[in-house]
This record gives structure tokens, sequence and C-alpha cells, in this order.
């Protein structure tokens, strides 16, 4: 036989099976991946609302810190936007 039927022969079988066999594998990893990102972001945002907003109002608290602020947003947890700083609800 001559060399280019067994490149050919070759080149066949990574066309049958290679190729889709990879597809196959991207696919499953992206199906295994996507929800673990998108989890692992929802994780990461609550940790930065909750954890983050917690220990800025407390620190505020033990420092008697006014921190600037335009909306109520932007204030601590227990505090509220009264001309441009932050003040304990009371």
């Amino acid at each position: 036989m001559e060399w280019y039927y067994d490149f050919f022969r070759v080149l066949s079988l990574v066309i049958v099976w290679a190729i889709p066999a990879a597809l196959i594998v991207a696919v499953v990893a992206f199906v295994i991946a996507a929800p673990a990102l998108t989890l692992g972001g929802v994780v990461i945002r609550l940790y930065e609302v909750v954890c983050v907003r917690l220990r800025r109002s407390a620190r505020a608290k033990m420092r008697g810190v006014n921190l600037t602020c335009s909306i109520d947003a932007d204030c601590p947890l227990g505090y509220v936007c009264v001309s441009g700083h932050c003040v304990p609800v009371k």
C-alpha cells in the first residue's frame, strides 16, 4: 500500500472520532462550569452585600465616623443619609 492510504485512514479516524469526542468534552465542561461560575458570582455578591456592609457599619459605630453619602443606599446598615453624611437611625 501507498503511504497516503494510511495517512487518509488516520485522518478519517480523527474526523470521525476525535473531533466529535472533543466537542462532547467541551459541551460537558461548559455544562458543568457555567452553573459553578454563576453560583460563585452569586456567593461573592452576597458576601459583598452582607459582610462588607456589616463591617462598615460596625467600624463606623466603633469610630464614630461620619461617612459621606448621596443616597441612603450609600450608608451602612442602621444609617441614613442626611445632608451628605451617614447618621444612625434612632
